[in-house]
């Protein structure tokens, strides 16, 4: 282990000796084992695995298994497979789980370890001691992530990074234990041992049990369930009903259907004449069931400010998603969850009609404007009538408004909420109460990510003539995931319209853990969804100017790619057309308000005093050279040099916070040597 004492079992006689068991045999006695500082080597790239096998081969390091290396030449193989295991099977094999007996314990019994999935991406696996058993997934698997306890390097030159292994969730860990041994009767645990499994479920756990069995067809299962439980309140006939359903749909078109079960569940199925995947969680051709609403959805529900003046307003208990997604039936993208009470004759589908290219020139900073809405007293009578009039659909911490804007050249723009009835082709952003001048900060930053080349939602800062709701400047952001209107009219079948996807959504991520994430797997989740070298590039860029800007918030939702469809003949449905990563938006210098912010996720195992190298890492997962990295760095780092000054000046930010703002980015650039 990598400088960590660990903790065992004695006198076990049917279970390993592994601290991952405590949590069914409280009653064991335990003594602490040091080990010495060691690291275990996992390469990622084919250039680090060659690294690693030429260590080896001079005798710095040693092979213990395929593809698995450490510093440690003294320790039986056996043993720190053992002891590295979990960490060792989540980096060789991060599309499967852990199943059965396995999930129960998180180690092996009888020097078995049970593994189950889908996916065809797994590389048979040959451990010193273990013999890995593949078992067959059930047909709506659930599965929960956790951090293995030992860290494992994936290059020579990096420090030991966390690893993430899939697990079966605690319901489905139980179920699996009752299934028929067959086979391997190692997979099943004790009764006795079963019983403490059920007894730590949750009570959503034990209300849902029935509706999960039903699903997976455990028939028997379901009735050792009940035996062991002594839970009578759920039959072996269970049937679920529905209680909340949302059609989906993407302009006109239906995608599918979402539905909100009784027994804490949901459930997603695709329209039969809809061909385009929302994302990996939902895939074609296959119903969705389980106990969470899928990613893809929870990821559009308002977060912070937005969500908390719904529940406030609306009197949403804060684990009600249902209630809260159905406050919020128009999204981007022009997707819309539509109720049974539904009427689209009122529906107006966003199309920028008024880009802000032809209300204000290139060089205005600052646009005067009015809005309808600034007669509302209070923000409860705000949200109170924007429910009446139609939804909210933002999210992030800062509030947020969508926004409908009229206006002609050389007059003052009208900013009106965007319901359904008008077209919302902006959002607007108000000043934070917790970080002053969060707008100007926000406008220098994405200003100077305009001006060094990167692709950005065009932007102005707003003032509102009289009374506001919200004090000072805000932040006006056109959209870039809408049609011009003449365009959508004529729907020819060039006409391509894009469905937005970020990396939350593409990772499974929820809107909790949009922070827990690398830049690794964001990358990999990029690769999957079909973004070339050239794309990739503007995700690197995004990754540098962001280190290079102080920007720490730079998290799951921060990043999304855009998949274009094109609409197709008249009456048919869309077809994916190409990928392409969206204009970069959120960027603010978040150290100016939170001194030592570090960056939001890991980027080659670390998230301070980033280097070249560290990027160089990321890029070579696509076959980008370090060399070509450190030039475009250059190229980048030169641009803000340029721009900075002129830019803080014009923003509006007090002295006081120009002068911080030019210190972190010197600071930042001086720690990368550029």
């Amino acid at each position: 282990m990598h400088g960590i004492s660990a903790t065992f079992p004695i006198n076990s006689d049917d279970f390993p000796k592994c601290s991952a068991f405590t949590m069914y045999n409280p009653s064991y006695m335990y003594f602490p084992l040091h080990f010495k500082q060691m690291t275990i080597y996992i390469g990622t790239t084919t250039s680090d695995k060659s690294a690693i096998r030429s260590a080896a081969a001079r005798g710095v390091l040693r092979r213990i298994a395929r593809d698995v290396y450490t510093d440690d030449l003294e320790t039986e193989p056996e043993q720190l497979i053992r002891e590295n295991l979990l960490a060792i099977i989540g980096k060789l094999q991060p599309d499967w789980h852990l199943s059965h007996s396995t999930a129960a314990t998180q180690a092996p019994i009888n020097g078995r370890v049970f593994l189950s999935g889908f996916s065809h991406k797994y590389v048979p696996l040959m451990l010193p001691g273990i013999k890995i058993v593949r078992m067959p997934d059930l047909k709506y698997p659930e599965v929960e992530h956790l951090e293995a306890p030992t860290m494992v390097a994936p290059k020579l030159s990096s420090a030991p990074e966390p690893v993430r292994i899939n697990i079966s969730s605690p319901l489905q860990t139980v179920f699996e234990c009752l299934t028929t041994a067959k086979q391997y009767p190692e997979k099943l645990l004790p009764e006795h041992k079963v019983v403490e499994l059920i007894g730590n479920l949750s009570a959503m756990d034990r209300e849902r049990a029935g509706a999960f069995a039903v699903r997976n067809d455990l028939k028997s299962e379901q009735w050792k369930y009940l035996q062991l439980s002594n839970d009578q309140s759920v039959g072996a006939g269970i049937e679920i009903a529905k209680s909340n359903n949302f059609a989906v749909y993407f302009y006109g078109w239906e995608i599918g259907s979402l539905t909100a079960l009784q027994s804490n569940e949901f459930k997603f199925e695709y329209s039969p004449s809809w061909k385009v995947a929302l994302c990996n969680e939902l895939p074609l051709n296959k119903t969705y069931e389980g106990r969470r609403m899928p990613a893809f959805f929870e990821n559009l529900l308002p977060e912070g400010w937005t969500e908390s003046q719904l529940q406030a307003t609306f009197k949403i208990a804060k684990e009600d998603t249902v209630a809260l997604l159905a406050t919020t039936q128009k999204y981007l993208s022009n997707l819309t969850l539509r109720t049974s009470d539904f009427d689209d004759q009122d529906l107006v589908f966003d199309t920028l009609d008024n880009p802000l290219s032809q209300l204000a020139s290139p060089e205005t900073v600052v646009m005067k404007v009015r809005g309808d809405f600034e007669k509302d007293g209070s923000l409860q009578e705000l949200f109170r009538n924007l429910g009446k009039k139609g939804p909210m659909r933002i999210s992030g911490i800062q509030p947020k408004l969508p926004i409908s804007l009229e206006g002609d050249t050389g007059k003052e723009p009208v900013l009106k909420i965007g319901t359904f009835k008008n077209s919302c082709s902006y959002i607007l952003k108000y000043q934070s109460a917790l970080f002053p001048n969060l707008v100007e900060n926000e406008w220098a930053t994405m200003e100077l990510a305009r001006r060094a080349g990167l692709p950005t939602a065009p932007f102005k800062q707003v003032e509102f003539r009289g009374k506001s709701l919200f004090p000072g400047r805000a932040l006006l952001i056109e959209r870039y995931d809408i049609p011009v209107k003449h365009q959508l009219d004529d729907l020819n079948s060039s006409l391509r319209l894009a469905l937005q996807q970020d990396a939350a959504s593409l990772l499974k991520l929820y809107r909790q853990d949009k922070y827990d994430t690398s830049a690794e797997r964001v990358t990999d989740a990029l690769k999957e969804a079909g973004l070339g070298p050239d794309q990739l590039a503007i995700y690197l860029k995004h990754l540098l100017f962001s280190w290079m800007v102080g920007n720490g918030d730079l998290h799951a939702k921060n990043v999304s790619i855009k998949l274009w469809l094109l609409a197709g003949q008249l009456g048919g449905v869309p077809i994916p057309n190409t990928v392409a990563y969206s204009p970069l938006y959120d960027l603010v210098n978040t150290r100016i308000h939170l001194p030592g912010d570090r960056f939001a996720f890991p980027i080659n195992g670390k998230n301070d005093k980033l280097k070249i190298k560290d990027f160089a890492a990321i890029a070579s997962r696509w076959g980008l050279e370090k060399s070509e990295v450190t030039e475009l760095a250059r190229i980048l780092a030169g641009s803000i040099k340029r721009q900075l000054p002129e830019v803080l000046e014009l923003s509006g930010l007090p002295l006081e916070q120009q002068t911080k703002y030019s210190s972190i980015v010197e600071s930042n650039l001086a720690s990368m040597q550029l």
